[in-house]
């Protein structure tokens, strides 16, 4: 009924804890699938080694980066429902199920993640929110996020891919992971294009999961590369090319300070 699709991208010990803490509390039909983003190190003998025939292990010659890698796992996934897994994340109870239940009884609904926790206990921010616009970045509202209420789940924008679950059906509906972005916002183009579709995206507040954050990326400086040729393709795609220009606009006071501030 399940597949878990997990990108490994030079954290093999990583991802065999959280696999192990997803053994522990997922039904025993639940289908793991890894993708090893090309990570050029031991990763694929370790976990070879670690779960020999209890997982699909898809070794890809290249960095598809995070849609392409996601992508790449669908391709060999069975479920009905889809459920998109950071390899840094703290599996302790069953949050499948019961995102799952929540997506089933809630038909307007068709994309769900639970609440993501830092390991000492505090919420993530940035893990859901409203979907940018121009006008947000310029009364720098970006960073805003959606107020939840006290119900079994709050109704987003958007939500975060660390832990990101949609039907199968929905998943090729809307044409799955735009490969176009190799890091950042493909989570938020995915919901965006539910949305389209006129399904809501939800964040469950029964459970919860702990996301280390930022194992497998680069320096800031590779990071901040990434966002923004993510963010200028985003705007162009979602708005045309004249808010791209725009937020490339917006952007240069925030750069020469930076640029300054290194001086």
């Amino acid at each position: 009924m399940y597949s878990i699709i997990i990108i490994n991208y030079k954290t093999p010990q990583l991802t065999s804890e959280c696999i192990r803490g997803l053994f522990k509390v997922v039904p025993s039909n639940t289908e793991i699938i890894v993708v090893d983003n090309a990570s050029g190190d031991d990763s694929l003998d370790i976990l070879k080694s670690n779960f020999r025939n209890t997982i699909k292990l898809i070794p890809s010659e290249i960095n598809l980066g995070f849609a392409g890698g996601n992508n790449l796992g669908t391709k060999s996934a069975t479920g009905e429902y889809l459920i998109f897994l950071n390899s840094d994340t703290i599996i302790e109870s069953d949050f499948i199920a019961t995102c799952i239940k929540i997506l089933e009884e809630n038909k307007n609904v068709g994309i769900i993640s639970p609440r993501l926790k830092l390991p000492g206990g505090d919420y993530q921010k940035a893990a859901f929110g409203y979907f940018p616009t121009v006008w947000k970045l310029m009364t720098q509202q970006t960073k805003n996020e959606p107020s939840l209420n006290i119900s079994s789940f709050t109704e987003v924008g958007w939500v975060s891919g660390c832990a990101l679950i949609i039907s199968r059906n929905l998943f090729d509906k809307i044409g799955g992971w735009d490969d176009n972005f190799f890091l950042y916002l493909e989570d938020v183009d995915l919901c965006r294009r539910a949305h389209i579709y006129h399904y809501a995206c939800a964040v469950s507040q029964e459970v919860k999961i702990v996301h280390l954050g930022g194992q497998s990326t680069s320096r800031n400086s590779s990071k901040s590369k990434y966002y923004y040729i993510s963010q200028d393709y985003y705007f162009k795609k979602h708005y045309g090319p004249l808010s791209m220009v725009m937020v490339k606009i917006l952007r240069w006071p925030y750069l020469l300070y930076k640029f300054l501030i290194q001086k």
